[in-house]
């Protein structure tokens, strides 16, 4: 089993902890090699890094990063990312020719499971395996996407990276890039998607792999409400990923505010992460403040004492038409 990580300094500890949990619940892989594209990790981590993947006899490599700004001609555009979110795009480069098949983990997970059956899943005819981001179809048609397409989240992917190589597709990618200067709403991911789904490429897998907090602070029907996604998940398959979540993606969410490495976190799944912290060489790192703008912590504030109806009638309004109008309107000028 082929992982890959993409992590800078800072988020050494968070990373840490999800290799943790990948270590510890796939001891059934026969082998484990962990890709690890270094964005300025210093030593020292590093030395944290190697010390516990050995410790279960796997292997880790750390590859430099690459110069994306550089290969794409134009000034990337990451608001409140890191521009190594964008590193997965470029795997084909930046991985070994001998490497045709990985799973790419953004470092804000914790594993639960063995990730054998995910592993093994067999594609069909698509090149890459994600969840449905449950957005509204205007994330799509911004993309110039048919309100039929797949969009999915690009914190779990399951890439054949074999046919990824043959199709080129990091020359679809920068060229996407590009015609976009560089500003694409959430970033890599409106990229793998405005390529990939376009042509019907990208498979729609359990959301079991990739539970989002926001599944957590939303029941089914208020989700649905909330994002007003016109293809969406069953309510069985909500309950099935809320209930015993594969891989839990610890995204940020305006109704709980902060995650499991902010202090006072309350997610239903903070005890895992905390669990896999203390197995991890950063056991001894404290948790985090809780250090969000004044203006965000206020949204979760309202959003919490607003009536419930009021609150998501004026979230849904936001998200699910407000928010791409605008991204629209930007990407005519």
């Amino acid at each position: 089993m082929n992982v890959v990580y993409s992590s800078s300094d800072s988020y050494s500890p968070i990373a840490g902890v999800s290799i943790c949990s990948l270590l510890y619940n796939n001891k059934d892989a026969d082998e484990i090699n962990i890709y690890m594209i270094d964005n300025n990790i210093t030593d020292e981590n590093k030395k944290r890094f190697s010390d516990m993947v050995e410790q279960y006899g796997r292997k880790i490599i750390f590859i430099p990063r690459p110069d994306l700004n550089k290969q794409a001609g134009v000034e990337i555009e990451v608001g409140r990312w890191n521009i190594s979110t964008f590193f997965r795009l470029f795997l084909c480069t930046i991985l070994p020719d001998t490497i045709d098949r990985c799973i790419y983990l953004d470092c804000d997970t914790v594993i639960r499971h063995s990730l054998s059956e995910l592993w093994n899943m067999d594609l069909g005819k698509a090149v890459v395996g994600a969840v449905d981001d449950c957005r509204s179809d205007r994330y799509k048609t911004e993309l110039g996407l048919t309100t039929d397409s797949t969009y999915t989240n690009n914190g779990v992917l399951l890439i054949d990276l074999k046919s990824w190589r043959e199709m080129n597709v990091e020359k679809d990618f920068l060229e996407f890039i590009i015609a976009h200067n560089g500003d694409i709403t959430y970033v890599d991911q409106g990229v793998l998607n405005g390529v990939l789904s376009k042509r019907g490429l990208v498979k729609v897998i359990h959301t079991k792999y990739d539970a989002m907090t926001i599944f957590f602070d939303f029941n089914f029907k208020d989700l649905m409400k909330v994002r007003k996604p016109e293809h969406h998940l069953s309510e069985q398959e909500y309950n099935e990923a809320v209930n015993d979540p594969y891989i839990i993606h610890y995204t940020s969410c305006f109704m709980s505010g902060t995650r499991p490495w902010n202090e006072k976190n309350n997610h239903p799944f903070v005890g895992d992460y905390l669990k896999y912290k203390e197995m991890s060489p950063w056991k001894d790192f404290p948790q985090y403040p809780d250090d969000r703008k004044k203006s965000k912590k206020l949204m979760t504030t309202v959003c919490n004492i607003m009536p419930k109806g009021l609150m998501i009638a004026v979230i849904s309004l936001v998200h699910s038409k407000l928010y791409p109008m605008v991204r629209s309107l930007k990407g005519k000028r």
